[in-house]
C-alpha cells in the first residue's frame, strides 16, 4: 500500500468472459425490447384553449412521442412550436394538422396565438 508506483492489474480470461456475456445479454434485451414496445399507440392529450395572455407549453417529457395530431377547433389560428424549435408553424380555424418525427423525440409542444384572439386545440400523440 505504502508503494508509490500504480500496479497494473491485467484482466484475468475469466473477466473478459463474463464480461462478454454481459455485453451479448444487454444486446439481446435492448433487441427484444425494440421487437415488443409498441409503435403507433395513441395517447390523447389535454384539449387546450389558448389566449393572448401567453403560450401554452404542454410537456411531455415523461412519455416521448413520434408524432403530434392537431385539430385547431377554433376560433382563430393557432401557432405551434415542437420542443425548441424556432419555426412557429400556423393551423387554420377548423385545420387538422399532423406534425412527426422519425424517433421518439417530441417531449414538448408550445401552442399559441396572436392578440386579443384565442383559440381551442385537440391533439392527440403518437409514441
Amino acid at each position: 500500500m505504502g508503494d508509490k508506483e500504480s500496479e497494473r492489474v491485467e484482466p484475468a480470461p475469466l473477466q473478459v468472459a463474463l464480461l462478454y456475456k454481459i455485453l451479448k445479454a444487454e444486446r439481446e434485451t435492448l433487441d427484444f425490447m425494440k421487437e415488443t414496445t409498441l409503435e403507433g399507440v395513441e395517447i390523447p392529450l389535454p384539449e387546450t384553449t389558448v389566449t393572448d395572455a401567453k403560450a401554452k407549453t404542454i410537456d411531455i417529457s415523461h412519455q416521448p412521442l413520434r408524432s403530434v395530431y392537431f385539430r385547431n377547433k377554433g376560433p382563430n389560428t393557432v401557432y405551434y412550436l415542437v420542443n425548441d424549435d424556432p419555426t412557429a408553424i400556423p393551423i387554420e380555424d377548423q385545420e387538422t394538422v399532423t406534425t412527426r418525427k422519425p424517433r421518439r423525440t417530441i417531449v414538448k409542444v408550445t401552442l399559441r396565438v396572436n392578440a386579443g384572439e384565442s383559440a381551442t386545440v385537440k391533439m392527440v400523440g403518437q409514441y
